[in-house]
């Protein structure tokens, strides 16, 4: 690299390739100073990309020992070499197609540099030669990556997947939303010590939101809105104003973040009303352990994530109250059609306690009637679920009726609350005299598709509710499956005497605490496993799926 560093514009026109050595390239006084002098880093490379010339600037990236010629330009001089964009390979661009090529190559620190290539002829070497010109443009490139790295955060801070919103409570969504910000603040702006606090609008107190790196005190200490004695975080939410304390010692508004801070930058979270007014809604708050640690551009782009996270609050807030909304309407628009329902049933109920002893007949006849007008309330009622958003689980059992006849509330409440996630019609009764009734009364309607029962009842054995169910149907074919509480010994032998009698499938259940009738609950898994075998649902249909 003997002319490149210490010769003449001559000489550093006559460099030469190591294959090549009597060749020298064409020479024009005035090329050669421009070419020498500019600001760039310029090499000049043959079609293997070996280096041929280079001026005075290009030896930044060396040390002055090395010469460059007839070295590579990737293997040699630029092995950790990382092209951003817009063009991948330059070089081989360039020579192959004879277009410019632009590229941002990274190298370490991380520094950027500006890349350009041309390819030119050149008559004495008969080929052609690529020129290629590189620049340092760190200065404004990082900042424009950390900007396009904050819309992208953005963007996903404000996204809420569709499955998200129903899986999750109002809580749980705040709380994703806590993490993403903490991930945006750490992770794209790099800042380590931060608080965010919301206003509440009745006290005009700042609530903590988030904080990370605080010390106890600061984050516990209760702040209001105000232009004195609460802080620059109170000064902030009166204002409206970003505020960069350079020096903690000497800013009479500042109230200690941490022991080792000594600066900070706070900045306003405003979104606008129907009028288009700002409304201050809350600060978010960066301490730094260096004095003057914070600059405009640190104020720019908090000021921006500031505007991502007020359109993720307002996008909570929005999604909760078109909830309270929907479901103020919809529990408005149940009363209205199921009040005069419920009251003929109150109504017939008492009419039928009149009639037991003087016309037991109408009794029973009234009865039926009341029967019949709480099937058709459930149907009402399952018609206004059809309108809610869906839920996780897939109705696989879509209109598949089960009845489910266990003394165990909380056996009752998991089968409306797994069966009817699963698209099946659930019901209910605690004694097996009422689940052979309800199992009698339905067969003409197409009867139950499943009937699931404990082992023990309150008036019969298991076995004895299977036996009297086959006579009351009159049916050897029932789809009967027997819950039988696991890790206890069924001194009865229920399922045992119940499989003699044609039954096929038994379940395991969670028993009540010891001493109490109430408190067990459905297997989940083995339940499903059975319910696809008994309605010949395949695997990929399955509930578990």
């Amino acid at each position: 690299m003997s002319a490149l560093l210490h010769g003449t514009d001559r000489e550093a026109c006559s460099v030469t390739h190591e294959s090549t050595r009597n060749e020298s390239l064409p020479t024009d006084g005035f090329a050669t100073v421009v070419a020498t002098n500019l600001p760039q880093a310029v090499f000049v490379v043959d079609a293997a990309f070996r280096v041929i010339w280079g001026n005075r600037q290009a030896g930044q990236f060396f040390p002055r020992e090395i010469s460059i010629v007839g070295k590579h330009f990737y293997r040699d001089l630029f092995s950790d070499i990382q092209f951003i964009r817009p063009d991948y390979y330059p070089l081989t661009l360039a020579r192959d197609t004879g277009r410019p090529a632009r590229s941002v190559m990274r190298l370490e620190g991380p520094r950027f540099f500006e890349l350009f290539v041309a390819r030119a002829s050149c008559a004495q070497r008969a080929r052609s030669i690529l020129i290629v010109t590189v620049q340092e443009i760190t200065s404004t490139f990082l900042p424009l990556e950390r900007l396009r790295a904050i819309h992208e955060a953005g963007r996903r801070l404000t996204e809420f997947p569709a499955d998200l919103l129903i899986k999750f409570t109002p809580e749980e969504r705040k709380e994703l939303l806590k993490r993403r910000v903490l991930s945006y603040l750490k992770e794209v702006l790099h800042f380590d010590v931060f608080e965010i606090r919301l206003v509440q609008p009745q006290t005009k107190r700042l609530v903590p939101f988030i904080s990370d790196g605080m010390s106890r005190e600061a984050a516990e200490r209760e702040l209001s809105v105000g232009l004195e004695g609460q802080g620059i975080t109170g000064y902030v939410a009166a204002t409206g104003a970003s505020y960069i304390c350079e020096d903690t010692s000497s800013d009479a508004l500042y109230l200690k973040g941490t022991e080792e801070s000594r600066s900070s930058l706070t900045v306003p979270l405003i979104r606008y009303d129907a009028a288009f007014r700002p409304v201050i809604i809350g600060t978010v708050n960066i301490e730094n352990p260096h004095p003057r640690a914070f600059s405009h551009d640190d104020r720019l782009f908090l000021e921006i994530f500031c505007r991502d996270l007020v359109a993720a609050l307002n996008t909570l807030e929005l999604i909760e109250a078109e909830a309270d909304v929907a479901t103020r309407g919809l529990v408005e628009e149940i009363h209205g059609r199921i009040a005069l329902p419920v009251d003929k049933v109150v109504s017939k109920a008492a009419e039928a306690e009149a009639y037991l002893d003087v016309d037991p007949g109408k009794a029973r006849d009234l009865l039926k009637e009341i029967y019949r007008i709480a099937r058709d309330l459930r149907a009402e009622i399952r018609s206004f679920g059809s309108r809610l958003p869906p839920t996780e689980a897939s109705p696989v059992f879509q209109n598949r009726r089960v009845l489910v006849v266990d003394p165990d509330e909380s056996i009752q409440k998991d089968a409306h609350t797994y069966l009817e996630q699963w698209g099946f019609l659930v019901e209910t009764a605690s004694t097996g005299r009422a689940g052979l009734q309800m199992a009698a009364m339905t067969a003409g309607e197409g009867g139950y598709d499943v009937i699931l029962a404990a082992n023990r009842l309150p008036d019969m054995k298991g076995w004895e509710f299977f036996k009297s169910l086959k006579e009351a149907l009159k049916s050897d074919q029932i789809p009967y499956v027997m819950l039988v509480p696991i890790m206890m010994h069924d001194a009865d032998h229920n399922f045992v005497k119940a499989r003699e009698l044609g039954a096929q499938y038994q379940v395991g259940k969670r028993p009540p605490p010891p001493g109490q009738t109430s408190g067990g609950n459905l297997i989940v898994k083995p339940l499903v496993e059975v319910l696809n075998s008994i309605l010949g649902v395949t695997a990929g249909q399955s509930a578990n799926s």
